[in-house]
């Protein structure tokens, strides 16, 4: 059952990173205590997850805790964005970092949203057959050749810019000295260096340096560091992003990426840009504003969905309400639907109109009429243009809020599980960010054509599932939520579902309470509905009982269970009172919310 919640508390289960020397053990701490993992030998937690100053959360307590530190020290949001970002690529490096890209929401004091997109591009070489034409299968996920132009230093550049409050080496300093005195592996970094066993780790030198030193795959709980990134981290935070894109170390990256096959130049990375974007927002319920990002990204679909939703009437969150799951699980196919259609807006003129038609009141009256409660449709009604729904993978989620109510919130990522697999001689991985674009002359496993929107252009952006959104009160302005997930395609269902469960219960639910909740996911393709089973490891975690299964598999919908933890959220949320919540995933072990 999707809407019968149990409270859960934010599990700890595995020390995610401290920092000592030597690197071997804990003995002799030489750095802050906040930048300890907050659950490590049995300390308290550095701060807690409610307070009235500002709140910052990531998948890794320590992070959230850094985070939390730039803010003391008189930061803005975005300081505190920005520092929590730099640790999580660094202590979970396996998923985001500076080497990758993402889109985050601003919202500023005075309460302007603003979009930020630093997805990563495709080479100025790069042509829309590159891959279909492509003897090796595996060339859009592993090699040179699936590396997209980072975005995330433009980013952090720009936020500093027109938003920082500190210096910008002060926000990399909690960075450079994780990598340089070492870290201690959490449950995410172990599970991503041991489950699937990946070989370069510990057979490529430059891997192996960090992950396999004396030979064998370092496990949870054990120490490493990366000093090359250290170094690379320093040169950043002296000389700036320019030492990126246009200095020695974007030789160092072409360099590694051609070896490897790829068609990077230095002058694919001086011609990165960062787009500014508007965002769309909906009101929902006459009582919250909710704004989210567009194309690129899939803010727009969580958007629509949201609306089609708030068309019924409002959902029983005091009893068993399989309606109203069926109800969501519709609205969520309807607008994996529409997302066939976008693309990046710079390379698709009709994209920014497109996205406008689907949030059109009418529209969302128009679907909802078409939601039966005892039945589904075939896959084409949802669908009507037959193209392949795309699947991305990976990423990191971190939100942050400052006492002024400037908040942050953003998804970064490297694509898939240690991206392109290429690790430059300067310590950070490279994405794999090209195989997020469709490409020609092939149908997916499902028998569906490729999206055209989405082809292969020099200088274009892949779509992404990526879905940050802000949530406001409608009459007073004050910031509600502002949260996101990571989780690939798996992002906008996850998202849809926090932001529906807050804002529908109005007030039962707190947006911890729904991050613990199990959830439910269809993207049309495949044509199944998953549910989350009850976990044993995640304890309190209820899952979906079998009631909740069969009534949607009577309505028509093909139900399977899954694991939890195939989308992981997090998320600040702000009470009437001015308190702030910092919400984090039960689902990753090493995440913790921080509060000032």
């Amino acid at each position: 059952m999707i809407f019968h919640v149990h409270l859960v508390p934010v599990i700890l289960l595995a020390a995610s990173s401290a920092i000592a020397a030597p690197i071997h053990g804990p003995q002799g701490d030489v750095c802050h205590k906040s930048y300890r993992n907050a659950g490590s030998q049995g300390r308290a937690p550095e701060y807690p997850v409610t307070g009235n100053k500002g709140a910052v959360v990531t998948e890794v307590d320590v992070c959230s805790n850094v985070g939390v530190d730039l803010l003391k020290k008189g930061g803005s949001a975005a300081d505190a964005a920005i520092g929590a970002s730099l640790c999580v690529g660094s202590l979970a490096a396996f998923h985001s970092g500076i080497g990758g890209g993402g889109f985050g929401l601003l919202r500023t004091a005075d309460g302007t949203k603003r979009m930020f997109d630093f997805r990563e591009t495709a080479p100025a070489a790069s042509n829309e057959t590159m891959f279909s034409n492509n003897t090796n299968p595996t060339a859009s996920i592993v090699g040179g050749l699936a590396v997209a132009i980072p975005g995330e230093l433009r980013a952090w550049e720009d936020l500093h810019r027109q938003y920082g409050k500190l210096s910008w080496k002060e926000l990399f300093k909690p960075a450079i000295e994780l990598n340089r005195n070492g870290f201690k592996i959490g449950n995410q970094l172990s599970v991503a260096i041991n489950v699937k066993k990946y070989p370069f780790l510990c057979a490529d030198p430059i891997w192996r340096e960090v992950y396999c030193p004396n030979g064998t795959a370092k496990g949870e709980g054990e120490w490493i560091r990366n000093k090359r990134y250290a170094i690379t981290l320093e040169k950043i935070a002296k000389g700036g992003p320019d030492m990126f894109y246009n200095g020695e170390l974007a030789r160092t990256t072409v360099a590694a990426v051609q070896a490897r096959g790829g068609i990077m130049t230095v002058q694919d990375l001086i011609d990165y840009v960062l787009q500014w974007r508007k965002p769309n927002n909906i009101t929902y319920a006459g009582k919250h504003r909710v704004t989210a990002g567009v194309a690129p990204s899939s803010g727009n679909v969580v958007l629509s969905a949201l609306q089609t939703l708030d068309t019924f009437p409002a959902a029983d969150f005091s009893q068993k309400t399989n309606l109203t799951a069926h109800r969501l699980v519709e609205a969520m196919k309807f607008g994996y639907g529409e997302r066939t259609t976008f693309g990046d807006p710079d390379f698709v003129g009709n994209v920014t109109k497109l996205q406008a038609s689907y949030l059109l009141p009418a529209y969302a009256k128009e679907k909802s009429a078409k939601i039966l409660d005892n039945a589904t449709h075939p896959v084409e009604l949802y669908n009507p243009s037959n193209s392949e729904v795309l699947s991305d993978s990976g990423t990191s989620h971190i939100s942050a809020v400052d006492s002024t109510g400037m908040a942050i919130t953003l998804t970064t990522s490297v694509n898939t599980f240690w991206g392109s697999q290429i690790m430059t001689p300067d310590g950070f991985i490279l994405d794999n960010t090209m195989d997020d674009f469709s490409s020609p002359l092939t149908k997916n496993y499902y028998g569906y054509v490729p999206t055209k929107a989405n082809f292969i252009r020099p200088g274009k952006r892949p779509l992404s599932s990526m879905s940050p959104v802000i949530v406001e009160n409608l009459k007073t302005g004050a910031l509600e939520l502002a949260t996101g997930s990571a989780g690939g395609s798996r992002i906008i269902t996850a998202v849809l579902q926090n932001v529906y469960r807050v804002l529908a219960s109005d007030g039962q639910l707190d947006l911890q309470q729904s991050i613990n909740a199990p959830r439910i996911h269809d993207q049309l393709q495949p044509n199944v509905t998953s549910l989350e089973w009850a976990e044993p490891s995640i304890p309190g975690f209820q899952g979906f009982d079998n009631a909740t299964a069969l009534s949607l598999k009577e309505k028509g919908h093909i139900t399977i269970y899954v694991a939890p933890g195939q989308s992981t959220a997090q998320g600040v949320q702000r009470f009437r009172n001015g308190t702030f919540l910092a919400a984090a995933e039960i689902r990753q072990f090493s995440a913790r919310g921080a509060a000032l």
